[in-house]
């Protein structure tokens, strides 16, 4: 802890609140001193440490009474039987113990800190630290990454991972704050606690790094000045990137190295070189360096040699402990082998080019290969132990062992998840002709499954491709074009998304922009696609509820009005995916007129029988006009007319070259904009005529804006203005409250949810009725009269909708539709947002 902390800043932040340097020195005091004094023998105190004020108050107090801290996640007891340690810090933040007067271990008197290595969580093997070693490495983060008291780093990470903990340290040091996070980095409250707590250095593994960028998180941290990144490798695009990311927002990107044996860091890369050195590590920390030992490793080509990294500085551990005599040792080591394979060029900058065999990094976590056999094998189990940066590899002699149980001792020995332990069982295993375990061999026999994948995968690009062809109208089709690019459009979106969710499981939010092989790529495989829950787009959603809605309203079953407003902002969502995402003018036209005809054209057959058949309405309808010649009349087809105008319209006003411009910088920004300027009508007209006015294009066509600043919004706090924007404007539009808050929720839950949980027996039918959305709400209105029992015209309704939409969409094909992509797909010039590759082979789907 930092001698020279200001009193009243804050050195811990969580729930309950700030808790001051001050107050954080009183309370470590008092519960130091209910401690037995080291006078009397240095114990050994277990502290199952996590991001809770009490058990950080306890775990510092540990070390300022100079006993020795045992730390470990709450779960392992495999350790604490190990090392049966003195005293154990209870939930409350006290302390239990059996009352003896004497210590049970002989502790050195440089150990401070006891911590699992990261290949052997679970197992008894730990990690020995001193005092020096905490403060000389915390010194060192607070220099690399310009640490001061204005900082405030959050618990993104676990206190009992050496990373975690790391953070902790160097904040304390630095006189710096702590935001104390106990949940996990996917709860949405994550992102939220960040920005109301101001923090301003956010540490994360790759993995975590992928979870906050999924969850849209590192957009929206407008304190935030640094990402500091180590756990694991991140692939030099992905550092580019996150790089470029950050100077878009206004943070810097920090990549780090660093081992438990090391206490933490070893390296760090300087925010402005990430650009210039993404594959590298950057430089040892202050106090530190590093060495090559080349001996006995196979130099690959390259300008500088190649050996194993070895590190040595103050951060250096005092050993390993593997029983409780070891706790006596003091320093074993003066230099740590790292077991990664790395290159220092000329200015001491530092690459990891591979790992020695028997390490690997699964999930952030470096694994010893051989301490994990060795536990294994003191269980039993003949085995031998590989691994790739994607799985643990075991392969093992059966002798009636179940495969189950030996993933289950495998997964524990190296504080994995059982998912990325891969087991396969021999009568013998295989072995070399000097009579060694054949290791290679055993490898080999894991890879099966990445066989089975990439059949799989030309098997799901072939399925794709099947289905996509006909959506799209061509018998051969580019696998890497996007589905927008391919001429897909917002009407048949609804069965592209949904039979690709059946046959890739859930898709991205930006799917129709990525390439089909893409897509395939990112399948997540058999077992999540034949999950019981799927998760849909919320337009399609939106659409197949909404018109149920309608329907059943419609025929007096219940009453749920305000359908036809969500419809319309879902399809203001749709514009923005699909024809506001062309980059030039001619093609938005195109797409503008093809998605008009094809909502013209179904919606004038009705109205033609209707006019002419049953004389039921007027002929403005059938020209669809009946919001200009009869304002004031009832129009049953006003949805459509107002969906029509509003399209053509926004097209024509982005034709504008300013107004193009503008859009093309920020299309959110002139999505508000345009907002604004349309709840003026929205007031207005229902405030000065009565009347069926909130049916009237120029009264609603805030809600088709609406859904394409939702659409547009990149980042959750921008959708979440859009969407309190939308709310607001959405109370008092119409006299009875109920159709309101069903229209605010539709808006709500289209701005904020990307995707539904949806039953897996239920997708088909859902996305049946919301591909017929449009059809079913034209039918209705001549199904009403023909029937008496409401429950018979619901269903001969959706049934005729349905029926309308099949017939209708086989006589469109027929119709020479301008072309969205403006020619054939391979001819079209690719977009900006995907570069068109020609040189790859186009996909037939009639093979």
């Amino acid at each position: 802890m930092s001698g020279t902390a200001d009193a009243h800043c804050p050195a811990l932040i969580d729930a309950i609140g700030p808790l001051s340097y001050g107050a954080l020195a009183e309370r470590v005091d008092a519960l130091a001193a209910t401690l037995p004094d080291v006078d009397a023998g240095r114990r050994l105190v277990h502290v199952p440490l996590a991001a809770r004020r009490d058990l950080v108050l306890a775990y510092l107090a540990v070390l300022q009474a100079g006993h020795v801290a045992l730390v470990t996640p709450s779960e392992h007891t495999s350790i604490t039987t190990a090392y049966s340690p003195d005293l154990r810090l209870r939930e409350d933040g006290t302390f239990d113990g059996p009352g003896r007067t004497e210590p049970r271990h002989l502790l050195h008197h440089d150990l401070a800190l006891l911590l699992s290595t990261s290949g052997s969580t679970g197992s008894p093997k730990l990690v020995r630290l001193s005092h020096t070693n905490l403060t000389s490495n915390a010194d060192a983060i607070i220099a690399a990454l310009s640490i001061t008291p204005a900082d405030r780093a959050v618990t993104s990470l676990p206190l009992h991972y050496c990373f975690g903990l790391s953070v902790l340290h160097a904040q304390l040091r630095a006189g710096a704050t702590t935001v104390l996070w106990p949940g996990s980095v996917t709860e949405p409250a994550f992102g939220s606690e960040i920005r109301r707590n101001h923090v301003t250095l956010l540490p994360a593994t790759p993995h975590v790094a992928d979870l906050l960028d999924v969850q849209g998180v590192l957009d929206d941290l407008p304190s935030l000045r640094l990402l500091a990144q180590a756990g694991g490798a991140l692939p030099s695009a992905r550092v580019s990137e996150l790089a470029a990311r950050g100077r878009a927002n206004g943070w810097d990107l920090a990549v780090m190295y660093g081992q438990t044996e090391a206490t933490a860091r070893m390296a760090v890369l300087p925010p402005e070189l990430a650009d210039l050195y993404p594959d590298a590590v950057g430089w040892p920390i202050a106090g530190s360096a590093f060495r090559l030992d080349t001996a006995g490793i196979d130099q690959p080509v390259g300008p500088d040699p190649v050996g194993e990294l070895v590190f040595s500085g103050p951060g250096v551990m005092l050993g390993y402990a593997e029983h409780a005599d070891d706790l006596a040792l003091g320093r074993m080591h003066a230099e740590l082998r790292t077991g990664d394979l790395a290159r220092i060029d000329g200015d001491g900058l530092v690459r990891i080019v591979g790992r020695r065999s028997d390490h690997v990094k699964i999930m952030g976590i470096r694994i010893d290969l051989g301490q994990v056999e060795r536990v294994l094998r003191d269980n039993g189990v003949v085995c031998c132990v590989t691994g790739t940066d994607e799985q643990l590899q075991i392969t093992y002699q059966r002798c009636g062992r179940q495969a189950g149980a030996v993933r289950d001792q495998a997964a524990s020995a190296a504080g994995l998840g059982v998912s990325v332990v891969s087991v396969r069982d021999l009568d013998e295993l295989p072995v070399l002709p000097n009579g060694k375990t054949d290791r290679r061999a055993c490898a080999a026999l894991h890879t099966t499954d990445a066989i089975d994948d990439a059949g799989e995968a030309t098997d799901s690009l072939a399925a794709v491709t099947s289905v996509l062809a006909p959506l799209v109208g061509h018998a051969s089709i580019d696998p890497d074009r996007s589905f927008a690019e391919l001429g897909g459009d917002s009407f048949n979106h609804v069965a592209a998304s949904l039979k690709l969710t059946r046959l890739l499981g859930t898709l991205p939010p930006d799917w129709h922009h990525r390439p089909v092989r893409e897509l395939v790529a990112l399948s997540p495989g058999r077992q999540a696609r034949r999950s019981l829950i799927q998760r849909v787009e919320t337009t399609v959603v939106l659409r197949g509820v909404a018109v149920l809605t309608i329907c059943g309203s419609h025929v007096g079953l219940f009453r749920l009005a305000g359908g036809a407003h969500i419809l319309l902002a879902a399809g203001g969502f749709l514009f923005a995916r699909y024809v506001l995402a062309a980059s030039e003018t001619a093609d938005r036209v195109r797409r503008t007129t093809r998605a008009a005809i094809t909502i013209a054209v179904p919606a004038m057959i009705v109205a033609a029988v209707m006019v002419f058949g049953f004389r039921s309405i007027h002929w403005s309808n059938l020209a669809l006009v009946h919001w200009l010649v009869r304002p004031q009349d009832i129009n049953i087809f006003w949805f459509v007319e107002a969906l029509l105008m509003v399209s053509v319209l926004t097209t024509a006003v982005l034709a504008v070259p300013r107004m193009r411009a503008a859009y093309s910088l920020d299309p959110w920004r002139t999505a508000m904009v345009a907002l604004a300027v349309l709840l003026v009508p929205r007031y207005l007209v229902p405030a000065l005529f009565d009347g069926p006015v909130r049916g009237l294009p120029g009264t609603v066509a805030w809600l088709f804006v609406a859904g394409i600043a939702m659409a547009v919004a990149g980042t959750r706090r921008r959708s979440a203005v859009t969407a309190v924007v939308a709310a607001v404007a959405t109370i008092g539009f119409f006299p009875d409250g109920e159709r309101n808050l069903i229209i605010l929720c539709g808006l709500a839950v289209l701005a904020l949810l990307p995707a539904a949980p949806i039953p897996g027996l239920l997708v088909r039918p859902l996305g049946v009725l919301a591909a017929a959305s449009l059809h079913i709400y034209l039918v209705q209105f001549q199904v009403l009269s023909l029937f008496d029992d409401p429950i018979v015209e619901f269903a001969v309704a959706l049934v005729a909708g349905v029926v309308f939409c099949a017939a209708s969409t086989f006589v469109l094909r027929w119709l020479p539709l301008p072309d969205p992509t403006g020619g054939s797909p391979i001819r079209r010039r690719a977009t900006t947002m995907h570069p068109a590759r020609k040189d790859r082979p186009c996909v037939d789907a009639r093979s």
